[in-house]
């Protein structure tokens, strides 16, 4: 990293530590020593000191008296909060797009979720998370609204470390992909009524299978 322009370099070890915060490798309440990251990244502490303070920003980190910086935890009423005003959003995009989708987005939806079906069927976890965010962000984009997108994106963010579990559950993964099918059946037939529905109801199966595998490994 030490040719490119400090911006830059800063923009990677911010986007390196989020990526590794939001698929579990730094773990809730797990401190982040400026030095011990500096040297692991290979660079030196001010770009990890800058980038943990825009993490802290976005509620990724917090900071502890006498602690220091640590990876942020959330309740579980967090938790909670964060999928049922989802439901709301998701359900709001889905019945937008059903009102303005054109026969090409209609194609390009249907493609994705056969892509989703075979990848689920593969177990294919990491090219069909890839897809998934293909999937959501077609319909963010077919809804037309930038400000309705930013609200969604940001709770995605923040959820993506806990639906990661919820699809851990026996079953939910099949569960989903039937979900998947639904709505993009209900935003081409054009039923905004139904896509709301429809998608509100898959971020709340989302979030009792969630709540459901952390009960069963709390036992383990």
């Amino acid at each position: 990293m030490a040719s490119e322009a400090y911006p830059q370099i800063r923009d990677k070890v911010y986007e390196q530590l989020r990526q590794a915060m939001l698929k579990g490798s730094l773990k809730p309440g797990e401190r982040l020593v400026e030095r011990k990251l500096a040297e692991q990244l290979g660079v030196s502490r001010t770009p990890v000191r800058e980038a943990i303070r825009m993490l802290q920003l976005e509620g990724l980190v917090v900071h502890l008296p006498r602690v220091g910086s640590v990876v942020a935890q959330v309740t579980d009423d967090e938790v909670v909060d964060i999928y049922r005003i989802r439901a709301v959003l998701e359900g709001l995009a889905a019945r937008m797009a059903a009102e303005k989708i054109n026969p090409t987005q209609r194609q390009q939806l249907t493609n994705l979720v056969e892509t989703i079906e075979e990848l689920a069927k593969e177990r294919d976890f990491d090219r069909l998370e890839k897809v998934h965010q293909e999937y959501n962000d077609l319909i963010y984009q077919v809804a037309g609204s930038m400000r309705l997108y930013g609200m969604i994106t940001t709770l995605v963010d923040h959820i993506t470390r806990y639906a990661r579990v919820g699809y851990c559950h026996p079953g939910r993964m099949e569960e989903a992909t039937r979900e998947h099918r639904q709505l993009v059946e209900a935003i081409t037939m054009r039923d905004g009524a139904l896509a709301e529905r429809v998608a509100r109801e898959h971020i709340d199966n989302s979030r009792r299978a969630y709540f459901s595998e952390i009960a069963i490994r709390s036992k383990v």
